[in-house]
């Protein structure tokens, strides 16, 4: 029972994000090395409405992605399916659905579009990783995943992503936990390259556990040359590992950032978000999560069309980005100057060779949109 209890709480946090309030304590540090160009990224167009045609209205935004032509993908998580629009917010057309046949889903999770034009989606109920053509026709379940959730799913070379998985097994009676970040083939369970691992005795009542030390430990980034880039979600530390496409580490990159610590009523309010999103899941009980009282010094990460790495600071409220080349350059800074205070905390933002998407966990107005960037 304890371990069916794990997996349905497991599921509930891979849909979780962080939660902010009106105001933080910014602790003084050393200043941030100086940028060669400090840029804006500007919102040039927005794709979903509030009522009307309902292939414009997203009940919560998973995931998004390009095509291999430049159109975009969109995972809407609720609506079991992935609606594709041209560049200009066209829509073009869906695949997938809720239910229990080929090609339909119940709780999907994450996506990647491979190189070859096909569109993976991740979700464990439904049987693992269902694979799409380039057209939405379903091509089939690729591998059988019933029990260890792949997740945060980054295209890399070939028709191989990077994304994360848990195993669990029973040492000396204890509940041992082991957390992988590695490269996969769309047909096994198993990675062929691994990144990062770290085990320990899993305490079924401290749900900040799993979070901390499996999940959200860390946030990478991959190219479709293999290339892939590896940080903590640490509070203390800005780091991030470069590896090619062997797996042998080519960079390093560090920066000095002041910390900053949450306020009281952010603390509150992150805790209550992640409980009540799991009570919208249908768990009755409490996660019981902790959340740290410092903000992560890197958020997430991404790699555009001219293999430029965009590390995002978890200590802004404002999305910004400091901007890198592989030989591990500080090139520029970026930030979303329209979108200000806390609410952008909860902001995602998605860099690939095509551009910039973006969208809000809990807009003001009440509905989702998901929002094309451009540098200004």
């Amino acid at each position: 029972m304890k371990y069916e209890l794990l997996l349905i709480t497991v599921v509930f946090i891979l849909t979780f994000s962080g939660c902010g309030s009106e105001q933080t304590e910014q602790i003084p540090d050393e200043p941030v090395e100086d940028a060669e160009f400090a840029l804006e990224l500007v919102i040039t167009d927005s794709i979903g409405v509030e009522l009307g045609d309902s292939n414009y209205v997203f009940g919560s935004i998973e995931a998004s992605s390009h095509t291999a032509e430049g159109n975009i993908l969109v995972l809407d998580r609720p609506a079991c399916c992935v609606r594709e629009y041209t560049p200009d917010g066209i829509f073009v057309g869906s695949f997938g659905r809720r239910g229990s046949g080929p090609g339909e889903f119940y709780n999907p999770l994450s996506m990647v579009r491979l190189n070859d034009g096909r569109v993976a989606i991740f979700d464990m109920q439904a049987g693992g990783m269902s694979v799409f053509l380039a057209d939405g026709e379903w091509e089939g379940i690729a591998t059988d995943i019933f029990r260890e959730p792949v997740m945060w799913l980054t295209a890399a070379d070939s028709n191989r992503y990077v994304g994360t998985i848990n195993s669990f097994e029973i040492v000396d009676d204890q509940p041992i936990l082991t957390a992988y970040v590695g490269k996969f083939e769309i047909d096994e369970t198993e990675p062929s390259l691994i990144y990062w691992e770290n085990s320990f005795v899993f305490d079924f009542s401290n749900s900040s556990q799993i979070v901390e030390e499996a999940y959200f430990a860390k946030t990478w980034a991959s190219d479709r040359d293999g290339n892939v880039f590896i940080a903590s979600r640490d509070t203390e530390e800005y780091l991030i590992s470069g590896f090619d496409v062997n797996g042998e580490e080519f960079v390093e990159i560090s920066m000095d950032l002041p910390a900053v610590q949450k306020s009281e009523e952010e603390i509150a309010e992150e805790a209550e978000f992640w409980n009540q999103r799991a009570k919208n899941m249908g768990y009755g009980g409490q996660l019981n999560y902790q959340p740290d009282p410092y903000r992560w010094k890197i958020h997430s990460m991404g790699i555009d069309s001219e293999n430029r790495l965009w590390v995002r600071r978890g200590t802004e409220d404002t999305p910004t980005f400091d901007v890198f080349g592989y030989d591990g350059k500080h090139i520029f800074n970026a930030c979303i100057p329209s979108v200000i205070g806390t609410d952008g905390l909860l902001w995602e933002v998605h860099v690939d060779e095509f551009g910039i998407l973006a969208w809000s966990l809990n807009p003001l107005d009440g509905y989702q949109k998901l929002y094309t960037l451009e540098l200004q």
